[in-house]
């Protein structure tokens, strides 16, 4: 596996993948000031051929003072999209604790946010049984972040039923359509979601989207879980739409 150079001419270190550039941070920072329990390491992303691959690692780094230890990888575009369909085809990685996601959000707010997918490992790797949806087994969920006239709202994060298909031992797609009227979920080409609701819909309209791809940690992560693999993509692919469609 070859790492890719960066650009040294840029002040943030970037990459070339799937068509786009991308830094190797959020375009803010380095570390989002609610989650101390990692930074954006450029050691843990790298691309082969078409392939991205996004680590954590043990890479403490001190911040106003303070020591955060764990690295994790992840890529934000600098390119700014509008409706569309974005997809991309991922092998999610194994081990405690980890918190893998697809998602974009406004360059000129937050929110408005749309995660195609949030994934959450536990003690049986994806698998979380729940009563009232059986069928969503594996803890990938959807959601969507809005504003209304009061406060910051959420759709909040949904499981669905997309195949017997180990989410960290095959390749899934995981796509998203955004237009005026909607916003359709897919896993594998299965429909999982459809937000229809106004006035989420209208907290969107005008926004252009910031992509962000990472692998990240959540609370009790710890040293005995470095063994974990790495978020696998294969491609990112985005169609534009009509602004008025």
């Amino acid at each position: 596996m070859k790492m890719i150079s960066m650009n040294s001419s840029n002040r943030d270190k970037t990459i070339k993948w799937s068509g786009y550039e991308w830094i190797l941070k959020e375009r803010w920072g380095d570390m989002h000031p609610d989650k101390p329990i990692c930074w954006y390491d450029p050691k843990c992303v790298r691309v082969d051929g078409d392939y991205l691959f996004l680590g954590v690692s043990k890479n403490a780094k001190e911040f106003n003072g303070n020591t955060v230890n764990f690295g994790i990888g992840l890529v934000s575009c600098t390119e700014r999209f509008g409706y569309g369909e974005y997809s991309i085809d991922a092998k999610l990685p194994t081990g405690r604790n980890l918190w893998p996601a697809f998602w974009m959000w406004s360059w000129d707010s937050w929110p408005p946010e749309i995660d195609v997918f949030e994934g959450y490992t536990g003690r049986f790797d994806y698998l979380k049984f729940r009563i009232l949806r059986i069928l969503g087994f594996w803890n990938v969920q959807t959601n969507v972040h809005y504003r209304d006239e009061f406060a910051n709202r959420m759709t909040g994060g949904r499981t669905h039923w997309f195949g017997f298909k180990n989410p960290s031992k095959n390749f899934i797609n995981y796509k998203v359509e955004w237009n005026k009227g909607y916003i359709k979920f897919y896993y594998n080409n299965r429909m999982v979601r459809n937000v229809t609701d106004p006035r989420i819909l209208e907290s969107l309209w005008g926004h252009s989207m910031n992509v962000v791809i990472n692998n990240s940690i959540k609370d009790g992560f710890t040293e005995d879980n470095l063994t974990s693999s790495e978020l696998v993509v294969k491609n990112f692919k985005y169609t534009r739409y009509p602004i008025d469609q």
